[in-house]
């Protein structure tokens, strides 16, 4: 049953109606005498027709039917054309498939059934020998690459010449074919061997090299069999042999098997090390041994025995660390890891096998300073970096494929004690950082995280996260499943699979899909809005770049969309990645002349492919719902209090839940419990070029606990920021430290969740709090407080990454190759003469800042305190000592209230007046009171220190005119709006009665203009004019006219007019009272403003 629905589709969309070759049904009639056989068979032989073939499978097949029913040929009339078949069939797997193990796989089978026939033929070797020569002749005339796998097999070509000699009865002529396969199967032999350095030259460098001499005089005969002059020897006598006998004939055959062929000499090199160790004897024997097993693991040619050296290696090594002494031991790591440096270039994977084998012995030392002395060697390897160079024509990018060794050989290592392997966690995190990392889905790679995560990592939690969060792992579909391969299907049958471009997409996603695959979706973007295919040529093979077309059906649409999009403002990439779907439907809805409904839909299906993609490969806070639904609610704790917190409106209850949720997956995954694996992985027969492809699912508490960590930390860095900025620090008083405290509260909760600790920043919140619980506390104080604050901040950055990375760093850079750092670290244009100095600082410092950047909260506080520390600087230059104190004093959200909503701390008579108080008592009671604004006795008690430093007046302002815009709503009406003004009556009042003390302000708000349109809005310009002339004289009484300047004026216009009362004037001699009104603020020095103010 396949579980796989991707897997179902895929299946689906490849399966094609297969007809038998006609060639193959001579092998139907002679496997037909078992029926029960023939439904496998006839699948095995459906599988040869296919147009993609599954060559592991054939090979397997293949091997099963040739060797298990040869007798079926061997009593067949036709048999010998079946056993050519077969032959066939393995010669077409060798040179077809691009999978060197299946490849080996069929050489060994091939020989194997060679050997088959010639021993098994009873009705006649006669009637197979047309078969076994054209065999041997097909074998023969393979490329050198090829013919070495033949030569090198476990089931050797000098064995069939043995049996066919014995099995033809000895005779003199006849073996042509075989004779000049062997001949060239020993000249191959000879000179791959004596191509080599001679292994006696090379011990004996070695050996004192590690000061392991001894008595090297013992060893002259161990090295006999396999010197470079024996070799000589034999390669000379083969050539006289090939000369001296007929081409065809037994004695040449005969002569030619008296030669010792490829496995004599991997026999002899299988023998050494014992030899050697016995010749060493207690001394020297195990250390020469394990030099030589050095040795034979450098050897391409004895790949056949890899495995059992590797696993004589690691017998070797584990007994001399165990029972060597230290210094001797360290020579060893010395010793061996100058031979591997030499090796590991060559053959990484070997090199690597034997750090790990290695390690895993001194880790069991349980000797932290000999750890350190062999992780030290570790880091003077070479990395393994990815080396990603394009991708090939078999469809698949080409990477080192040693990338993925190196970083799980060290994961290994680091497992075995986390906390004695910091430094080899910090040079990993640096070649991963620098160098970049690929990782496909079919590496299974949330297997090594489950088993990294399983080790004791608490003691280096904050080293340990820095490391994890650069794996691009953290997703529970591998392949493409769901949505993934909806999305990617549906755009592909659109244009009925005939764009090449988003066809490879398609199956790169489905067969191929890693991290790299967004480069790949990039490409594709660029290429839509800009029809430049630059950046498609590392993405795609060089055959499917030639036939992307700029011009046609499958360009033109989309691009005229795409570029409708960048002239709404979507002109850069990672802006889809937030742009809801309604809204980009919209924005496509416009677009017109030769975009049809299938583009649009190809646009909206290739963004939408962008974002699931992106949200696989990243650990971002984007969908993070989505992801969230895809956890399960059994296993995690309080799911729903999570997705509730996301919903949540307010920051603080916000923060504080995620904060306390990310607690809660800390302990998860630092739990010394082992949680259980839900691991459904199917793998995919037929697919496009023979290209391995996989789907499934993978889960487990501690690597989903970690993703979704990582998920939430990079929203709460966001509402971090949000945090910040959120608090006024215009102005910073003893009440704005209440809350600075809150905040520095968070961040310390945020840090420690981080894994990272600091006694400097709990005795500085101690230190804050104690200031804000006792009277007298100075500002010099506070700002050492927070300057204390500041170096906690910069002794964290040190000692959690600086001290950790920096020495490091600095060697990794001076020796890695400029092409294999990352882009993102060198300038956009680089020439040769470029300062390396200059380029290794400017790489210094974008590692950091990119590893602080993701530290949770550390970047947002550091900035928080230097906006802080900025702000008290400048208010010590500003203002004196006694100013300073009296502002810690001020407390800015006192300053005013609102009538009809007041604030509930700022109440009583000693803030609001008795005026004041009792309208908010009058409203309260749900009397018809006006709205309105109080201005509190606070700011009348700190009015000196306001009036002064200009951060505080422009705060007192700010709230004024909040205030303003908020009765302008209430009311409708608008502050300096000629139509529909907005009027304010200012009375003062203190706590207690003090009757004609304190000034009263009517019409704030009104100058001519205003008093003109409200006479024209009223139609009684005398009112509009009257208000006017009342707001002039409280104006001016409140800058020292006396009334009775004002009672002059009126009545000299009085008298002027002949008229007896005010009432009785006209609006227009109404109009004309301010102008001596304001001759009299220039006689005594005042003057009114004709616009209106808030001061």
């Amino acid at each position: 049953m396949i579980k796989s629905k991707a897997l179902e589709v895929n299946l689906a969309s490849y399966r094609v109606d297969v007809s038998i070759d006609e060639k193959y049904l001579i092998l139907q009639d002679i496997m037909s005498r078992y029926y029960g056989l023939m439904e496998g068979f006839n699948t095995f032989l459906q599988e040869l027709s296919h147009p993609y073939r599954n060559w592991n499978f054939i090979v397997s097949e293949a091997r099963r039917y040739s060797l298990e029913y040869f007798h079926l040929m061997d009593s067949h009339s036709a048999g010998p054309n079946g056993a050519g078949l077969f032959v066939d069939i393995f010669m077409a797997a060798i040179q077809s498939t691009r999978e060197e193990e299946v490849k080996t796989e069929a050489v060994d089978n091939l020989v194997l059934f060679l050997q088959k026939i010639i021993k098994e033929s009873h009705s006649g070797i006669d009637r197979f020998i047309p078969v076994l020569d054209n065999a041997f002749d097909d074998i023969r005339q393979l490329d050198d690459n090829t013919f070495f796998l033949f030569v090198k097999s476990f089931y050797q070509l000098k064995r069939l010449g043995e049996l066919l000699w014995h099995r033809s009865g000895e005779t003199d002529s006849g073996f042509g074919a075989l004779n000049a396969l062997l001949l060239r199967y020993f000249r191959t032999t000879y000179a791959y061997w004596i191509n080599l350095r001679d292994p006696r030259d090379w011990f004996e460098e070695e050996a004192r090299e590690a000061d392991a001499v001894g008595d090297l005089k013992k060893i002259s005969s161990i090295f006999a069999d396999i010197s470079r002059s024996r070799i000589a020897d034999l390669n000379h006598r083969l050539d006289e042999i090939g000369t001296q006998q007929r081409a065809d004939s037994g004695t040449l055959l005969c002569e030619l098997l008296s030669l010792d062929g490829y496995s004599q000499f991997v026999e002899v090199y299988r023998q050494m090390p014992q030899k050697l160790l016995e010749a060493g004897g207690k001394r020297h024997g195990n250390q020469w041994k394990v030099i030589f097993l050095f040795h034979m693991m450098a050897i391409s040619g004895l790949t056949m025995i890899r495995e059992e050296v590797l696993r004589d290696i690691n017998r070797t090594v584990s007994w001399l660390i165990a029972n060597e002494t230290d210094l001797h031991i360290r020579r060893l790591i010395q010793k061996t890891f100058s031979i591997l440096q030499k090796q590991a270039v060559s053959y990484p994977a070997t090199a690597l096998n034997c750090v790990l084998n290695m390690g895993k012995g001194v880790y069991r030392t349980d000797d932290s300073e000999l750890v350190n002395y062999f992780i030290h060697h570790v880091i003077e390897l070479p990395f393994q970096t990815p080396r990603i160079s394009g991708v090939g024509e078999d469809w698949q990018i080409r990477v080192n494929s040693a990338h993925i060794q190196n970083i799980r050989t060290w994961l290994e290592l680091i497992e075995r004690n986390p906390k004695w392997s910091t430094r080899l966690i910090s040079v990993l995190i640096i070649h991963l950082a620098l160098s970049g990392v690929f990782i496909k889905d079919t590496d299974l790679f949330p297997r090594d995280i489950t088993r990294f995560l399983n080790s004791d990592i608490g003691p280096v939690y904050n080293l340990a996260k820095q490391l994890t969060r650069l794996f691009p792992a953290y997703f529970n579909d591998i392949g493409a499943e769901g949505k993934l391969r909806d999305i990617s299907t549906r755009i592909d049958e659109i244009s009925r699979r005939r764009d090449v471009l988003i066809h490879f997409l398609r199956k790169q996603s489905h067969v191929e899909s890693s991290n790299q695959i967004i480069d790949f979706m990039e490409a594709t973007i660029y290429f839509w809005a800009t029809r430049d295919k630059k950046m498609l040529k590392q993405v795609v093979p060089a055959d499917v770049f030639e036939q992307i077309d700029t011009h046609g059906p499958y360009i033109d649409g989309v691009h005229k969309i795409m570029t409708g999009l960048k002239q709404k403002g979507i002109d850069r990439q990672e802006l889809l990645l937030t742009l809801p779907d309604d809204q980009l439907h919209r924005m496509m809805a416009d677009s017109s002349g030769e975009v049809t409904e299938a583009d649009r839909e190809r646009v909206a299906l290739l963004i939408a492919f962008y974002k699931l993609l992106h949200q696989k490969y990243s650990i971002d806070y984007i969908e993070l719902k989505s992801h969230i639904s895809q956890l399960s609610t059994e296993a995690f704790p309080d799911l729903n209090r999570l997705r509730n917190a996301l919903s949540e409106m307010d920051l603080k209850k916000k923060l504080f839940v995620l904060l306390d949720y990310l607690g809660q997956l800390k302990s998860i995954i630092l739990a010394s419990e082992k949680f259980e694996i839900r691991e459904d992985i199917y793998r995919k027969r037929h697919i496009t070029i023979d290209i391995p492809s996989m789907y499934g699912s993978y889960h487990e508490l501690k690597f989903d606990a970690l993703g979704l960590t990582y998920r939430i930390e990079s929203l709460v860095n966001v509402l971090l920021e949000e945090l910040i900025d959120s608090i006024d620090l215009s102005l910073i008083t003893k009440a704005t430290f209440y809350q600075i405290y809150a905040r520095i509260r968070l961040f310390d909760k945020a840090l420690r969740l981080d894994g990272i600790s600091s006694v400097e920043i709990d005795r500085q919140l101690d230190l804050l709090a104690h200031s804000l619980e006792v009277q007298g506390f100075t500002f010099t104080q506070y700002l050492d407080i927070f300057k204390g604050f500041a170096a906690a901040v910069k002794n964290i950055i040190n000692d959690y990454f600086q001290n950790v990375h920096e020495e490091n760093l600095s060697q990794i850079i001076d020796r890695l190759p400029g092409d294999q750092i990352h882009c993102k670290y060198l300038p956009k244009e680089t020439h040769e003469d470029i300062d390396r100095e200059k380029n290794k600082h400017r790489i210094s410092e974008i590692f950091f800042r990119d590893r602080i950047a993701l530290s949770l909260g550390l970047q947002q506080l550091d900035r928080f305190l230097g906006r802080i520390l900025n702000i008290l600087y400048q208010q010590a230059d500003k203002l004196n000592r006694d100013k300073l104190y009296q502002l810690l004093l001020y407390d800015p959200d006192n300053a005013m209230t609102s009538i009809s909503e007041p604030e509930n701390r700022i109440t009583g008579l000693v803030y609001l007046g008795n005026k004041g108080f009792n309208l908010v008592v009058l409203k309260s009671l749900g009397l018809p009171v006006p709205p309105g604004f109080i201005i509190t006795t606070e700011v009348h008690r700190c009015r000196k220190v306001i009036d002064s430093y200009r951060p505080a007046e422009q705060n007192l302002k700010d709230q004024i005119a909040r205030h303003i815009i908020k009765l302008e709503k209430m009311t409708g009406k608008a502050f300096g709006n000629p139509h529909n003004p907005l009027l304010f009556s200012v009375r003062s009042g203190s706590s207690i009665s003090q009757p004609g003390m304190m000034d009263t302000y009517l019409n704030v708000g009104i100058n001519e203009e205003i008093a003109a349109g409200q006479a024209a809005e009223t139609g009684n310009a005398w009112f509009a004019w009257d208000n006017y002339r009342r707001f002039l004289q409280c104006y001016g009484m409140a800058f020292g006219l006396e009334r009775d300047d004002f009672d002059a004026i009126i009545s000299e216009l009085k008298s002027r007019a002949g008229i007896a009362y005010k009432k009785d004037f006209t609006g227009e001699q109404m109009k004309r009272w301010p102008w001596p009104i304001n001759r009299c603020f220039w006689t005594t020095g005042s003057r009114c403003r004709k616009t209106p103010s808030t001061s």
